[in-house]
């Protein structure tokens, strides 16, 4: 068992967990940052969610290489 694989599948399964469960206070501190950069506010809430599941995604990967290696 690849131990540094185990560890990264984790992180990317935290992170996609927070993306999809945190994603409107997400969205919100990226419309803060926009806002003090002079940029336009933007909603893309559902981007979120296509990106934690992206990141599930790689975690089940990253799982299934680090138990068969």
């Amino acid at each position: 068992m690849d131990t540094l694989n185990l560890i990264r599948s984790m992180i990317f399964l935290i992170a996609g967990l927070i993306t999809i469960i945190f994603r409107k206070r997400l969205n919100n501190f990226k419309n803060n940052v926009l806002e003090k950069l002079h940029f336009k506010r933007r909603d893309e809430e559902k981007a979120y969610i296509y990106l934690g599941i992206g990141f599930i995604i790689i975690s089940i990967i990253l799982f299934i290489y680090a138990v068969y290696n």
